[in-house]
């Protein structure tokens, strides 16, 4: 077993290659000094080795205040203890919520509800390729269904695509999202089936 000869850690010491003569120097995983098994205590620079006491287990030390890291550790978390978070609460209905969110599920503005928003209030705020957001939102909602991901065609399940049955251009302005993109309007086809549905090739 090496001892480190500046704190007495006896951890597992890193290699640290050899000195001239080839002896073996090590790195204490405690203290962070370099030291050779059987050398003499050597001081850094402008540094005084004294032996005192450390203050959380009682060895004597060469360290200023501790003897190795885990005592400092132990020591500062007992002197200041983790704060203890405090309740928080929604800002605008004081409904209790966790994590780091000021507002609850029934306040949070950035939850649309798809039953009042229309496809044309969807369409209007898109700046290109107007019915992406209505095919982002239809994956969503297919992918939270316990629906198969295969083709219904063919039953290929490697990769699947979801399509509406009834185009979303074929829908007025004034739809709601919702009926848009119910799970009776949307299927999983293949890209060869889904291809072959879009141009009247395969009908469903």
């Amino acid at each position: 077993m090496i001892t480190c000869p500046y704190c007495s850690s006896t951890n597992v010491p890193h290699r640290r290659g050899a000195d001239p003569q080839g002896r073996p120097r090590y790195k204490c995983p405690d203290c962070g000094r370099k030291f050779r098994p059987g050398a003499r205590l050597q001081a850094r620079h402008g540094e005084n080795l004294r032996v005192t006491t450390c203050a959380e287990c009682g060895t004597e030390t060469t360290n200023p205040k501790f003897c190795s890291r885990s005592c400092a550790a132990a020591f500062n978390n007992r002197l200041n203890p983790r704060k203890i978070a405090s309740p928080k609460y929604c800002r605008h209905c004081g409904k209790p919520i966790q994590g780091r969110r000021t507002t609850c599920e029934d306040c949070n503005p950035n939850i649309v509800d798809f039953n009042t928003r229309t496809l044309g209030e969807i369409q209007r705020t898109a700046k290109y390729q107007v019915s992406a957001r209505m095919r982002d939102i239809a994956r969503r909602v297919y992918a939270k269904s316990d629906l198969p991901r295969v083709c219904r065609n063919c039953g290929y399940d490697k990769h699947v695509e979801i399509c509406h049955v009834r185009s979303i251009s074929s829908f007025p302005d004034d739809t709601p999202v919702a009926v848009v993109n119910d799970l009776c309007n949307l299927v999983a086809l293949c890209p060869n089936c889904h291809w072959e549905f879009d141009h009247g090739v395969l009908v469903l």
